[in-house]
């Protein structure tokens, strides 16, 4: 990682280095905090950021499902990030916002009434992956049961699950796993969600044991004003073996195509013309370029 100079902390900005939290803090034992990832983009008219609003709704709603109180309005934490963005002079790259049960009481039973920390830092990040279609693998270990916590929420915890699902393959020729859920339908990968493509129609998992992608949420939206149809679907192992194309969606990743799973290659046309398609699409909106989404991009300054 490429560290910046300031870290917004609470309401203050302090240098990178001196950002510490307390060993005891509650959140670093338990898991007790969300977060969000967010990417700024470099466009002709200065830097932007993608869905702004959206991502801080998000924070926010998943501090709510495990009763965190961020000490914060909406408005001020999507001001703060745009000045962490600023006075760090970046450009292009990855923003973290974190939100966490401070240094208190131990004990899970304290995860609401410890002091609430807000942390905003910021740092260059290029592409999460090579630009080549992936060679990912099915994981032995399933999703998150839906029933055991909120999946819909960003919970710091909850990737623990992504972190055993991906040791797996380290070392191996493999880029990414692919996640069941557990009924043995696909749910996604450790960090984006997927999409597969067959007879030019997009189908993606259904809600209830994702995340709710907001880049996810933005593909749907462009593939259909790009004329496709979507449709949001349980999918199987054998869904995504016989597709036509796949590709994984997120603010990290980005749009990634997909060139194997398990070994068995997607598709018969390397070159992915839709998914390719909407990367190029995609890539235009982010940067600036289209004017159809500029609502969607947030300008840092002014």
């Amino acid at each position: 990682m490429q560290d910046t100079k300031f870290i917004w902390r609470n309401g203050k900005f302090v240098p990178w280095f001196e950002a510490n939290i307390h060993v005891l803090s509650h959140g670093l034992h338990y898991g007790s905090g969300v977060f969000e990832g967010i990417r700024v983009y470099k466009t002709k008219s200065g830097s932007s950021i993608f869905r702004l609003e959206e991502h801080v709704e998000r924070l926010f709603n998943s501090a709510n499902a495990i009763c965190l109180e961020i000490p914060f309005s909406k408005e001020s934490i999507a001001t703060a990030i745009k000045e962490t963005v600023a006075i760090n002079c970046l450009e292009e790259g990855y923003i973290r916002p974190l939100v966490f049960s401070g240094y208190g009481e131990m004990g899970i039973s304290h995860a609401s009434t410890n002091p609430v920390e807000v942390a905003i830092a910021c740092w260059p990040w290029g592409h999460y992956h090579v630009d080549k279609p992936l060679d990912i693998k099915t994981s032995s270990y399933i999703r998150i049961h839906p029933n055991s916590t909120k999946v819909e929420a960003k919970i710091c915890g909850h990737y623990v699950n992504s972190i055993l699902a991906m040791q797996e393959i380290i070392g191996t020729k493999y880029h990414e796993v692919l996640m069941l859920d557990c009924d043995g339908f696909v749910s996604e990968c450790s960090s984006a969600n997927i999409f597969i493509i067959k007879n030019n129609i997009l189908y993606t998992p259904t809600l209830g044991t994702i995340l709710s992608g907001i880049t996810r949420n933005f593909v749907i939206k462009l593939a259909i004003d790009l004329g496709y149809e979507v449709v949001e679907k349980h999918i199987t192992l054998d869904d995504v073996y016989n597709a036509d194309e796949a590709f994984f969606t997120g603010t990290a990743v980005e749009i990634a195509p997909i060139g194997s799973l398990d070994d068995r290659n997607i598709g018969t046309d390397n070159s992915y013309p839709i998914s390719n398609l909407i990367k190029e699409h995609y890539k235009s909106v982010v940067h600036g370029e289209s004017t159809t989404y500029e609502n969607y991009l947030t300008k840092v300054a002014g």
